[in-house]
């Protein structure tokens, strides 16, 4: 069965961050493309991640995109120090899923998605120059942690999922007393993120829901993008879509921004 030591055993055994995408992001932090872009064309596995997920259909470019200039020029600071951040988690990526029906292609779709939309809400928030933004990048490792925890007891997981109709978040809970999100800020605080975007990261699993202090709409937001992803059809063939227990915050007019801003191109 899992365990608080199971979890830090396995945040112990991830590794650290590869010293180009680390310079690649100190760049970025500097606000200087050119020699972020320049660094980044030395790592042909940075190159090739890149070119994978900014020729997502998500993103809309009807030509491809090729080299990091390219993809930095267009993406722009932020965005494109969401899609390093987010290169962190092939450090972390499972060869084979099985727990869900998943691999790194549907995985770096799902991250695509999340970037590209949370953009569109930041500056909708009028917070794109927050330091909250690279957020999004790490919580898609809320969906490694679960296939790598519970690969080792799959069956025991299935058997209390068929039979109590149980969340993964909640045998999560049950066994370890943490959430998903928590254990994902606890890869962010290893991989030095800041305290604002690892404090952010753990309450978007609370359980009090309303309660989540000064970035409370922004997280209010994260949650809705989060649900709306995770009911994709991909999603619930996967059995991703029971992942989590999050309950969206019934404000109609929240709701009905997010709707709006999703559905712009």
């Amino acid at each position: 069965m899992l365990s608080v030591t199971t979890i830090n055993n396995y945040i112990e055994s991830i590794p650290p961050i590869p010293k180009i995408a680390r310079q690649c992001s100190e760049a970025l932090e500097d606000g200087d493309m050119v020699r972020a872009a320049d660094i980044a064309n030395e790592d042909r596995a940075l190159i090739h991640y890149l070119q994978n997920i900014v020729n997502k259909p998500i993103f809309g470019f009807r030509d491809e995109i090729k080299n990091a200039r390219q993809i930095f020029g267009i993406l722009g600071i932020s965005k494109a120090k969401q899609l390093i951040y987010g290169y962190y988690l092939l450090l972390i990526l499972p060869k084979k899923w099985q727990v869900f029906d998943f691999n790194s292609s549907k995985f770096q779709d799902f991250q695509a998605r999340l970037i590209h939309n949370w953009g569109k809400i930041v500056k909708f928030l009028g917070r794109e120059d927050s330091e909250i933004i690279p957020a999004i990048s790490i919580i898609p490792a809320s969906l490694v942690v679960s296939e790598m925890l519970f690969s080792n007891i799959n069956s025991t997981v299935q058997l209390l999922r068929e039979t109590k109709q149980l969340s993964y978040e909640t045998i999560l809970r049950k066994m370890t007393d943490r959430t998903f999100f928590e254990i994902s800020s606890m890869i962010a605080r290893k991989w030095d993120f800041s305290d604002e975007i690892v404090d952010l990261i753990e309450k978007i699993g609370d359980v009090n829901v309303g309660d989540f202090g000064e970035n409370a709409l922004e997280i209010t937001y994260l949650r809705l993008l989060l649900i709306y992803e995770m009911s994709r059809p991909v999603m619930v063939q996967s059995g991703l879509n029971n992942l989590f227990d999050l309950e969206p915050i019934f404000d109609d007019e929240i709701t009905n921004n997010f709707y709006k801003i999703i559905q712009e191109n």
